[in-house]
């Protein structure tokens, strides 16, 4: 497909009205409850997690439970979406930096170019550099950018890369002001199969993944010029879109699921496709949970049988946690392209549930009364640890890029995850609810 003439990428999309929109956001008082599951509420949820979890989110593989910082990165991409818990996010952000290493595998000199591109975008958000620990990011993922224009992974276990790591080896690259070559975009573009999805594998059958589909218009979108071939990926995601406005993964995750759809919505923002992205926004407000479920007030569950389900049982969870971090970019005017932790109130929002009545409990307070002005404190997920010892520091997870999807940093895509574990034998999994 031949390349048009490039627009400037970032500072073009940062237009006035997304940045207004962040400030709108930002403008929540943090002291104040919130008194409908919003946006905000979903951020304090991702905030109590990461504040049980000594700042991060882990992923659950087998009995043992590993660092992700790919997901703890989607998670504070997503607060600073919302302009709240700042804080958090910035606790949040020395952890990932601290992990960086490991977790794009330059400590063992190696590069996983999916992870470098994600941990790239982070740092720009920040209004930080490239250079993390000593390591020029920047110059190590341009390096990785072979003849052709793919990105390739540097691994002794081969290469994993793929359609998101070249999706987000080129936003890392333009957010830091780093015009990408036309061959990065040109062989991006060899990935658009005839229905105008994006395969998530870099060789083979081209078979159209969603959340490849979606990130991939959000990476031609900051790479510029490619009106045609955006217009025809957002047809194939809005050919997609149930009646609901819920959009399916892949071919592991076919459902209707809140990952997919808060990454299509902002592939149909980006495209001016309202309609559609008001209905992908309705799906999601479906299955943001609130009072019926106050331990996990503000989550987005990952299906809406999960969110029918949802009581004052329901407690946080991996999939819970994976699922709120991913999709909840799709309810902001937002995008990995332009969302910066600038202007955060310190503080969540949280959902207040206090006066809410209990179904069937006649003690319990009138809904009519006024609201309380207290919020609530979303119970989160402890890190496991066996009685009578110190809990240990587990190893990283690394869910970017891994072979048969993952966005695991975005790492969405069908529930990939490709774990460095132990002396770094690489585990491959499915997980249901896991797109990176």
């Amino acid at each position: 497909m031949p390349l048009t003439s490039r627009r400037p990428p970032f500072a073009t999309l940062l237009t006035g009205s997304a940045l207004a929109a962040a400030a709108t956001l930002a403008l929540a008082p943090a002291a104040q409850a919130a008194e409908q599951p919003s946006a905000t509420t979903s951020a304090a949820y991702l905030a109590a997690q990461l504040e049980a979890n000594d700042d991060r989110l882990s992923v659950s593989y087998g009995d043992q439970s590993y660092d992700d910082p790919g997901v703890t990165i989607d998670a504070i991409l997503a607060m600073q979406a919302t302009g709240t818990a700042g804080d958090q996010s910035q606790a949040s952000t020395d952890y990932v930096l601290g992990a960086a290493g490991t977790y794009t595998g330059s400590a063992g000199d190696e590069l996983y170019v999916g992870a470098t591109g994600k941990l790239l975008t982070l740092t720009a958000s920040r209004g930080l550099g490239g250079t993390v620990g000593g390591t020029d990011y920047l110059g190590a993922l341009q390096a990785r950018e072979q003849a052709s224009g793919q990105f390739t992974d540097d691994s002794e276990y081969g290469d994993y890369s793929n359609t998101l790591g070249q999706s987000f080896s080129i936003i890392g690259l333009e957010r830091h002001g780093v015009d990408v070559s036309d061959e990065a975009v040109d062989f991006l573009l060899t990935r658009q199969c005839a229905d105008g999805g994006f395969a998530l594998e870099n060789a083979g059958a081209c078979t159209s993944d969603p959340d490849a589909t979606s990130v991939a218009v959000q990476a031609l979108s900051g790479a510029g010029g490619q009106d045609a071939a955006i217009t025809e990926a957002v047809d194939y995601l809005q050919a997609r879109q149930g009646g609901d406005g819920g959009v399916g993964g892949g071919t592991s995750t076919s459902e209707e699921n809140s990952n997919s759809t808060g990454l299509a919505a902002v592939a149909f923002r980006l495209a001016g496709r309202t309609d559609a992205l008001t209905s992908a926004r309705g799906f999601l407000d479906s299955v943001r949970l609130g009072c019926q479920a106050p331990d996990v007030a503000g989550a987005l569950a990952y299906t809406p049988a999960d969110a029918a389900a949802a009581d004052a049982s329901t407690q946080p969870s991996d999939q819970l946690n994976r699922s709120t971090a991913q999709a909840l970019l799709g309810s902001t005017d937002v995008s990995y392209l332009d969302v910066t932790s600038d202007g955060a109130a310190a503080a969540p929002v949280a959902l207040d549930c206090a006066d809410e009545p209990t179904p069937g409990d006649p003690s319990t307070t009138d809904p009519s009364d006024e609201p309380s002005t207290s919020t609530t404190t979303v119970t989160a997920t402890a890190r496991p640890t066996t009685p009578g010892q110190e809990p240990t520091r587990p190893e990283v997870v690394q869910t970017d890029d891994a072979r048969d999807g993952g966005l695991g940093g975005a790492g969405w895509v069908g529930a990939g995850i490709l774990a460095l574990v132990g002396a770094g034998a690489l585990v491959g999994s499915r997980r249901r609810g896991a797109h990176r």
